[in-house]
């Protein structure tokens, strides 16, 4: 419910969906996310909330430690919701529901540590690990031979990219240096054929855009030929797990009074 509550922002417009959509599979498809002031924007792409959890750093730039400072950055930044705890608790307290929901999960109050606890615990079940690549590896399918010619290009001992891209949600949890003075952490690589644009600032609107950036032609000993950057893709379409549409939002948010017409997810 608070994932999609625009109460907790400064407006009663905007909520943590309005970034991270279902849909959309936790992004947007925004080059960068919409700012609380409708007409502006924000820096950075959104990146997807799907296996989100247990990162050791957090936002692309990585100056997040844990999922709770990340929450506390987006509620109280001006450009992002504009709000503060206190504010959104003397909502939420308007409604017997949430304060019910409080008590039963968490057995405490309203306020920050438990608006803090319960987005977390929502974040953390925002598992998507049912991709083709997951079936093949249990041994229950087989990847289509370009894409398994694709993996093959993939790994350590060819072009490398399982270096920087590693483990089961595709990440080494390091930061890189992108172009000089800017370090950028290493983003998942699941579901991303579902997820563009691309990059932290969401300039390269396709995979083979952004597999061709001079970060990544500076990682390789030659440039890609046009059939290994198909076979790439290929494979990379094969951490796509469809079963994150079944995430939906609530039907209905509890009344408040302070904003009876607010719409599930936020207006924008």
């Amino acid at each position: 419910m608070l994932f999609f509550e625009p109460a907790l922002s400064i407006n009663g417009k905007r909520s943590c969906a309005s970034c991270h959509r279902p849909d959309k599979a936790f992004t947007d498809h925004r080059i960068t996310s919409r700012a609380l002031r409708f007409t502006a924007n924000l820096t950075r792409n959104a990146p997807t909330l799907l296996n989100a959890a247990g990162q050791r750093h957090y936002f692309h730039d990585g100056r997040a430690t844990t999922m709770g400072e990340v929450i506390k950055q987006v509620i109280t930044s001006p450009l992002e919701m504009g709000s503060s705890y206190a504010l959104i608790t003397d909502r939420l307290e308007q409604s017997a529901w949430y304060c019910y929901w409080f008590d039963q999960a968490l057995q405490a109050p309203i306020g920050e540590a438990t608006i803090n606890a319960a987005l977390t615990a929502y974040v953390e079940s925002l598992r998507s690990r049912n991709a083709p690549y997951d079936v093949a590896q249990r041994g229950a399918g087989q990847l289509p031979g370009l894409a398994l010619a694709g993996q093959r290009l993939f790994s350590r001992a060819q072009l490398g990219c399982a270096g920087c891209h590693s483990g089961p949600v595709f990440r080494d949890g390091q930061r890189h240096e992108i172009r000089p003075g800017e370090w950028v952490k290493t983003p998942t690589l699941r579901n991303v054929a579902i997820t563009p644009p691309y990059g932290h600032d969401g300039q390269a609107a396709t995979l083979a855009q952004i597999l061709n950036t001079p970060f990544h032609q500076q990682q390789l000993a030659h440039p890609l030929e046009r059939q290994q950057e198909e076979r790439l893709i290929a494979f990379l379409q094969t951490l796509t797990d469809t079963t994150s549409y079944e995430h939906r939002p609530p039907a209905t948010l509890p009344d408040l009074s302070c904003f009876p017409d607010r719409r599930v997810g936020g207006l924008y």
